[in-house]
């Protein structure tokens, strides 16, 4: 068993050589590359998610029906991150990977190659100035309106086989909120082998629509509460620690 140590939940514990990379002031969310680009690179995801889900690992789904149900609407997907590659390819291989969008940390730009194939594939780089932010918004909003679905990591920083799920950023759920669509949450929980790292069985649950009886602020709360107890009811079910996570 492994042991890592932290000092906050905002602790990034998977690092890139380039962890500190800016956006550029200007920083334009449109869609990058060219059309082509995108659909090959989502073509290539989507074919390595499968092999990922079926082959790389011991992976049990429930309720893996929900998405498909949700039809061509958009929607936003939450989920506990505790997987640097699963993260980013279950989600794709869950749903329709045509409209599939993620918020990814500018550090993405920091990893070679694979950084600029992120924002190819759906990675919307999160914003870094309330100048920026704006913009942002009206973005992914304009795209959940348009039909595609994101997915967030509302915990931020990626924490390998944590067995609980950490504070959320409340700004996360501003989304499904601005735009009225609805959100489900996707939470990865661990089941112990023998000699082996763990088989990972995911839940899907949902929908959780906002309650537009109530302002903004308080719908966005409301969201957040409904999902970090549903994904704190999945991870219960754990029954194996593979890391040990020590407060220092």
């Amino acid at each position: 068993m492994r042991t890592r140590v932290y000092h906050t939940f905002q602790d990034d514990l998977v690092t890139s050589h380039r962890q500190d990379q800016q956006l550029p002031a200007d920083y334009d969310w449109q869609p990058a590359g060219k059309r082509w680009q995108r659909c090959l690179v989502r073509a290539l995801a989507n074919g390595l998610s499968y092999l990922y889900c079926h082959f790389g690992r011991a992976i049990t789904f429930k309720n893996a029906w929900r998405l498909k149900a949700a039809g061509q609407h958009g929607f936003v997907v939450y989920g506990n991150h505790t997987q640097p590659a699963g993260d980013v390819l279950i989600p794709y291989y869950l749903g329709n990977h045509h409209t599939f969008n993620v918020l990814a940390s500018p550090a993405n730009l920091g990893v070679p190659v694979l950084g600029r194939l992120t924002v190819l594939g759906g990675g919307l780089l999160t914003p870094q100035s309330f100048h920026q932010l704006g913009r942002f918004n009206r973005t992914v909003v304009a795209k959940l309106r348009a039909g595609e679905w994101m997915m967030i990591y509302p915990e931020e920083h990626v924490w390998p086989y944590y067995t609980g799920i950490r504070p959320f950023n409340p700004g996360a759920f501003h989304f499904p909120v601005a735009a009225q669509v609805p959100a489900y949450c996707l939470t990865v929980t661990y089941r112990k082998r023998r000699w082996r790292r763990p088989r990972l069985v995911v839940y899907l649950d949902g929908p959780f629509t906002p309650d537009t009886s109530l302002p903004s602020k308080q719908q966005q709360r409301l969201l957040q509460q409904q999902i970090h107890a549903q994904m704190s009811r999945r991870v219960a079910t754990n029954n194996v620690q593979y890391v040990t996570y020590e407060e220092g």
